[in-house]
């Protein structure tokens, strides 16, 4: 990208050219408003045009670029000489001190002015402590400490920790020695206690107990539909009620390992949830609520619910399902890609399968069909619910749809008078 040198008075203070500065101010030349917008906070401006958006990211790179290179003694006057032209008290361009720490902030000094000059809340301070500690440099954490980025006991004791534990010993003593010295100790060990009495006496039904272990959504009815699972448990039963509303729904994802904005850590353990049992109030399921919970052994379908919505399950420890009559569609992909499935019985009240329902549970041995079946895609690749199903045997009933599918597209099959 090309640098922004058509401010002259932008570059004579990114030059630290106290001559030129002095000079162009006395002739009454003052920074452009589209630098003043591309570097001032709360501003809210932003370009209308592709060619004034591409001025904005001239001037931004001229400046980080600039910065980055600057001794301390030199970046000091720039940041300071040019905050004092900004129509705001800081400068809000600050995404080279978001995410990293350049190198030329390890000087007291320098840090001091980036603290005084710059937006504060686009600081990422712990990156910017926990770096320190890296380089073990304690002057800078003293810095730190004076503008209250350690007042915090949780993020104090946070940064002993992370020094003790990367053995940065210069560093882990002066935290020790600062908490020493300006910690309430006895205050800090009152509330942690009764911090601790407080969850261990914790209403398990309350509403900040369960927002800790449920994700869940209030419907316009006034039921609840949970959203997600964030506790810790691999056997785990769903709530019939959340305060006083009831539970008549799963939502999208709502277990799965699959579901987007999730943690790490909740992603692995949905993996080994064994074990799911829903209240019978719950009347649907959203659409992969179980897909890729592999571990998942053991699950039952409430008596409301009415159709095993699309990729609802798909599980390698459960080896035999009953479906039973009130399900009345089994949905698309539902069970796609179960290999320890071996027999599924489907019990009369169910009408419908969906395209590629069972595709590729590679292990499937028998499926039992009622005569209430009366829809079943065609056997090909991309619709047949039995794709892939080498070891299969479909069991029907005489003069049933099921037989006469069976017939048609060439499915192994016997009658269950028979069995």
């Amino acid at each position: 990208m090309r640098e922004y040198t058509d401010d002259k008075l932008f570059a004579a203070i990114l030059a630290n050219n106290a001559a030129e500065i002095k000079r162009l101010k006395k002739s009454g030349t003052m920074l452009t408003p589209t630098v003043k917008d591309a570097l001032s906070a709360g501003t809210g401006k932003k370009p209308t045009d592709s060619g004034m958006f591409e001025k904005y990211c001239a001037i931004q790179y001229t400046f980080c670029k600039s910065a980055d290179k600057m001794k301390a003694k030199k970046f000091t006057a720039v940041m300071r000489n040019l905050r004092a032209e900004l129509d705001e008290p800081i400068i809000y361009f600050s995404s080279i001190f978001k995410d990293a720490s350049p190198s030329n902030i390890e000087e007291p000094s320098v840090l001091e002015c980036v603290i005084e000059c710059f937006d504060n809340k686009r600081i990422n301070k712990r990156r910017l402590m926990c770096d320190y500690i890296d380089k073990d440099k304690s002057e800078l954490l003293a810095v730190c400490a004076e503008h209250g980025w350690l007042a915090q006991p949780k993020k104090r004791d946070e940064m002993i920790k992370y020094a003790s534990d990367n053995n940065k010993t210069e560093c882990a003593a002066w935290l020790l020695d600062f908490k020493n010295r300006t910690a309430d100790l006895a205050a800090e060990q009152a509330k942690a206690e009764k911090k601790m009495l407080r969850e261990l006496n914790a209403d398990p039904n309350s509403l900040t107990e369960l927002k800790k272990i449920w994700g869940f959504e209030k419907t316009a009815d006034g039921n609840i539909v949970i959203t997600g699972y964030k506790g810790d448990r691999t056997e785990i039963t769903v709530p019939e009620s959340i305060c006083g509303a009831t539970v008549t729904a799963i939502g999208d994802y709502a277990f799965s390992p699959d579901a987007k904005r999730i943690r790490a850590a909740q992603r692995e353990l949905r993996k080994s949830v064994t074990k799911i049992t829903l209240p019978d109030t719950v009347e649907r399921i959203g659409e992969f609520a179980f897909f890729k919970c592999r571990a998942l052994s053991q699950i039952n379908l409430p008596e409301r619910l009415t159709e095993i919505s699309k990729g609802m399950l798909d599980i390698t420890g459960m080896e035999n399902i009953v479906i039973g009559g009130n399900i009345k569609k089994i949905g698309a992909v539902a069970f796609y890609g179960c290999p320890a499935l071996k027999t599924v019985k489907i019990c009369e009240g169910v009408a419908e399968i969906g395209e590629a329902a069972f595709y590729y549970c590679t292990g499937l041995e028998t499926v039992e069909l009622p005569r209430s079946i009366k829809k079943i895609p065609k056997n090909t690749m991309s619709e047949s619910p039995f794709w892939a199903c080498n070891k299969l045997t479909i069991l029907v009933y005489a003069g049933s749809y099921a037989e006469k599918y069976c017939k048609e597209n060439n499915i192994a099959f016997a009658y269950k008078e028979y069995i």
